[in-house]
């Protein structure tokens, strides 16, 4: 797995779509976005879009993101994408700090099994481990 970590609109998608080697058409169609998709979709496509935002809807309705973070591990997505959330103030709010905290540990258990990791900034990417 390739994790690609980054703040939000640097390019990341674009720089998934370039390694995965596919047409833009052809990635996407492989591609299972957290803003938008059921969790479900994450474990039968090769491409997750937006993992952080799926984590916040888990922690929505009061699910366990540890717990999904380890099916995604299972299910062995190719590339997957993520916004670095912890760069910015402590929230005030109790559920944005524990949101937070949830996204930073699941990019810690992607990036421990992931092959190579990412980082995009201005829609540059540097390699931070592989």
């Amino acid at each position: 797995m390739i994790l690609i970590i980054g703040g939000a609109c640097q390019g990341k998608r674009e720089f998934a779509c370039e390694l995965s080697g596919l047409k833009k058409e052809e990635f996407a169609q492989n591609v299972a976005d957290g803003g938008t998709d059921e969790p479900e979709m994450a474990w039968e496509r090769k491409f997750l879009i937006g993992f952080h935002r799926w984590i916040y809807r888990i922690l929505e309705i009061g699910g366990e993101s540890e717990e999904f973070v380890r099916k995604i591990l299972a299910a062995d997505p190719e590339i997957v994408t993520m916004d670095e959330v912890g760069y910015g103030i402590v929230p005030v709010g109790r559920r944005e700090r524990e949101y937070r905290e949830a996204v930073g540990h699941a990019g810690q258990l992607l990036a421990e099994h992931a092959s190579q990791v990412y980082r995009v900034v201005c829609g540059i990417p540097k390699r931070i481990k592989g």
